[in-house]
């Protein structure tokens, strides 16, 4: 991965963007309604260039990490041109703005998404693994059903199929699946699932703990071909496969079944005698090599690395027109929220770490970005943008101290006491310590980010 261009570069242009149109909220309600603007920066000071027009600064500043407006008299209403002098409706409109511009946006985003042609996976969702007394099993789901529907979507691929589910933690998921059976041929089941908010850790065949899922299952794709690996790719494999072998081979216990460590499952097969003498000189050292690498205890004289055809799902181009994006974008911004709620319920009832994902700050949302451009390119960025829009949109209008909400409950506030302000020294005084607090926080998220990042584990699980 190129740090710099794939991570940071693409994560600090996104989250500019989203908090300059956040700030333009601010900017352009407070123009309307007369209230002076002192200055309008992007980045955060030092100043490196600005220009004054109309009695406003216009700055560029040297940290590219945020923008500001800063108007007249946030907490003084003594000047008629001040925010504190609007009134009560004015001042929430102005405060507000900058959500909703973050909300307007996510939608945008997310509606231009749809809308842009995108190779999507038609390869259908089969269930490989149903796990003991879990719903699934519980419910009589059994593997090989394939997954047509989840709550009345069409789930086309595994990612539809675990987005609908993941979407439904904590209640009851309806699926609807084709079961084929040799002697009573195709027939298409209904089957209630409860998707658990803590579904804690199994332990399979091979003795290896794993996450469980909500609903117990495993999916695979059902329809694809076989597509031969060319040499180039087969070289390109052997390495991080090497890696994933060993970290695997750790976690088997003792007395497992041999076939969990005898590396076929990733491609690791022993050669005869025979079989070796008729590889060429170079292939031969390789195997050798492979052999005394990974397997120094066995019998035979050099292993090969054969990974076999790669098994791709068909795929079509997804694309939808405006009057379907734009609805369409609506309910994925509000979806977005409901996966962020999910996932911070999940980990707050104790779902196991290895598949809720960590709640994470600037420097994971910056190893994300990077691993999502590494595995799908750049036009994935559209969605990510569209979720962190949402996700400011939502964290600026929660109640807390130092962030939008916090002021417009301050005006809430005045409302119960008929235009009674509470004194600005002391409401200074709470945001102050709301954002000692964010600070800390921040500090705490970024210290387990950067242990992540720097000791190679990744964010997208």
């Amino acid at each position: 991965m190129d740090l710099i261009t794939q991570s940071i570069l693409p994560f600090v242009g996104i989250l500019l963007g989203l908090i300059v149109i956040h700030e333009a909220g601010h900017y352009f309600t407070a123009k309307m309604f007369g209230v002076k603007v002192l200055e309008a920066g992007v980045g955060l000071p030092p100043r490196v260039w600005g220009f004054t027009w109309r009695g406003t600064d216009y700055t560029i500043n040297a940290l590219p990490f945020g923008a500001f407006v800063r108007m007249l008299g946030e907490e003084d209403p003594s000047d008629p041109e001040s925010l504190a002098a609007q009134p009560k409706w004015k001042r929430t409109i102005i405060i507000a703005s900058g959500a909703a511009m973050n909300l307007v946006t996510a939608v945008v985003l997310f509606a231009v998404s749809l809308m842009i042609p995108t190779e999507v996976s038609e390869g259908g969702a089969v269930i490989t693994n149903v796990i003991p007394d879990s719903p699934a099993a519980r419910a009589g789901i059994l593997e090989g059903d394939e997954i047509l529907e989840v709550n009345g979507r069409k789930a086309e691929n595994t990612t539809d199929a675990a987005y609908f589910i993941r979407l439904a933690q904590g209640s009851t998921v309806d699926m609807k699946l084709k079961r084929t059976d040799p002697r009573t041929g195709a027939q298409v089941l209904e089957k209630e699932v409860y998707a658990r908010w803590d579904p804690g850790t199994y332990v399979d065949e091979c003795g290896i703990e794993k996450a469980a899922g909500p609903t117990g299952i495993s999916i695979g794709t059902r329809h694809g071909q076989f597509v031969p690996v060319t040499p180039e790719e087969k070289a390109d494999a052997e390495k991080p496969t090497r890696e994933a072998f060993r970290e695997y081979r750790e976690q088997v216990p003792a007395g497992a079944p041999a076939s969990c460590t005898d590396g076929s499952q990733f491609g690791f097969f022993p050669l005869t005698a025979a079989e070796c003498a008729e590889l060429s000189a170079e292939d031969q050292a390789a195997a050798r090599a492979l052999k005394d690498d990974l397997f120094p205890g066995s019998a035979a004289p050099c292993y090969e690395f054969e990974p076999g055809p790669q098994f791709v799902p068909f795929t079509k181009t997804r694309v939808q027109p405006p009057w379907e994006a734009f609805p369409n974008g609506v309910r994925l911004s509000f979806e977005s929220l409901i996966l962020t709620r999910n996932t911070v319920w999940s980990l707050l009832r104790g779902f196991n770490s290895t598949t809720a994902s960590p709640i994470t700050g600037p420097v994971g949302i910056a190893q994300a970005t990077g691993e999502v451009v590494e595995e799908a390119g750049w036009l994935p960025l559209i969605t990510l943008a569209g979720s962190l829009s949402m996700s400011l949109a939502i964290i600026n209008i929660l109640p807390l101290p130092m962030v939008d909400g916090g002021r417009l409950v301050f005006i809430f506030i005045e409302l119960i006491r008929r235009g009674r302000r509470i004194d600005p020294q002391k409401e200074a005084l709470v945001h102050l310590a709301g954002f000692v607090a964010l600070i800390v926080i921040a500090l705490v998220i970024t210290w387990f980010d950067v242990a992540r990042w720097v000791s190679g584990d990744s964010l997208l699980q």
